[in-house]
């Protein structure tokens, strides 16, 4: 099979690399993917995979069934974009200004399409059902859960979950897993401070919640260092704040955001409540008020020990044992594939882009990111082989 799957793989690249170029030109922010699911639904109908649509507004499910009955898998792709303006070289930038495919997902969407052409075409092969889910949203605020409360996990039920992002700083042709802990649960909050404006140049008549905010920060960057073990990974990050118009007038509210990543939800409960302890006694002191708004984002993704022992042999099959690289160190981002882990067991993995041309170029959620499509080669072959192993071998 894994002979069948790089023939495949080879025979659909040029259209999968079509593909990633057709979405990358129409890129689209959260839920709102009207564009891109009608790309996806378009190739989904050529290949001639059934689907659902409309699911968390416009998620999308299709369905492979195999030749006997079986286990039933999720391959998941994000489609979602991000709110920045693109900067980079590649001949088919995005059309939409404001918005780019900063972070890859219109290279997840289109492999996962060309996972869908190598495995209907085995179908007849396989044991069990293959589910492709085109998943929006997950950039925020997170797709996986509506997607998953709208039971798509379901008629058929799903056994296990595998999904992959593309990562610039491993080499091309190479993958990169991890057992257990892998990305951060992660948490944004925003602070509302209410002082008393005034002019600049009478500040003893003002609340300056500049001056408040200032202290606050300083104050939260001590958590870490001073109230967390020093065993247990965590990053509190102050990362806006927006106040006033004037150079002359000190404002009378402000309002500062930023996150908080672990990899244990206990741990992050400890820095809430101690941020929460300080805004009350920074605020008092000064005179001001304050509202302390917290959202409690994606889960930890945790890759299940058995899935990643058998997701190990699978990937080493498909592309050979020296281009699979296992991760001593998790990631300090976040990512709403946790999500599918909280319900089955789940694997995730980076895939290599890098071909020491990127030079600066490199960086996820940059206005420059420039990556060949090419490497979704890799995205293919590892999808298809830990599906076709999963349900014809486990």
């Amino acid at each position: 099979m894994e002979e069948k799957i790089k023939k495949l793989s080879e025979k659909y690249l040029e259209r999968v690399m079509e593909l990633r170029r057709e979405l990358h030109k129409y890129p689209e922010l959260g839920f709102d993917l009207f564009k891109t699911a009608e790309i996806v639904k378009k190739e989904l109908d050529r290949i001639g995979i059934p689907y659902q649509s409309e699911i968390a507004k416009t998620g999308i499910v299709a369905t492979i069934k195999g030749g006997k009955p079986g286990k039933t898998v999720l391959l998941r792709a994000d489609m979602d974009a991000l709110p920045i303006t693109e900067e980079s070289r590649c001949g088919f930038k995005s059309t939409h200004e404001g918005k780019m495919h900063a972070c890859g997902h219109d290279g997840h969407t289109a492999g996962l399409l060309g996972v869908g052409m190598i495995l209907n075409e085995l179908k007849d092969e396989l044991s069990g059902n293959i589910k492709l889910l085109f998943q929006p949203a997950e950039e925020g605020p997170g797709g996986a859960k509506p997607m998953i409360d709208e039971g798509v996990l379901e008629n058929p039920k799903v056994d296990a979950a595998f999904g992959c992002h593309i990562w610039p700083s491993i080499k091309a042709g190479h993958i990169a897993i991890k057992d257990g802990d892998m990305m951060t649960h992660t948490t944004s909050f925003d602070v509302i401070f209410q002082g008393k404006g005034g002019h600049a140049s009478q500040p003893e008549k003002t609340v300056d919640t500049v001056m408040v905010a200032c202290q606050t920060v300083v104050n939260f960057q001590n958590i870490i260092s001073r109230n967390i073990s020093t065993l247990r990974p965590a990053v509190l990050s102050c990362c806006s704040i927006h106040a006033g118009e004037a150079h002359n007038i000190i404002p009378d509210k402000l309002v500062l955001k930023g996150t908080i990543r672990t990899f244990d939800e206990g741990i992050t409960d400890q820095i809430v409540n101690r941020m929460d302890e300080i805004l009350k006694g920074i605020t008092s002191a000064y005179g001001a008020s304050y509202e302390f708004l917290v959202d409690r984002m994606y889960p930890a993704l945790k890759n299940d020990h058995e899935l990643f022992q058998f997701s190990k042999n699978a990937l080493e099959n498909i592309l050979g044992k020296d281009n699979v690289e296992v991760m001593e160190d998790p990631v300090m981002g976040s990512e709403d594939f946790a999500y599918f882990g909280k319900h089955i067991p789940s694997f995730f993995f980076f895939v290599g882009v890098n071909d020491e041309q990127l030079e600066n170029e490199n960086m996820l959620h940059h206005p420059k990111l420039f990556w060949d499509e090419k490497y979704l080669i890799t995205n293919m072959k590892t999808l298809s082989q830990l599906a076709v192993e999963f349900l014809n071998f486990n």
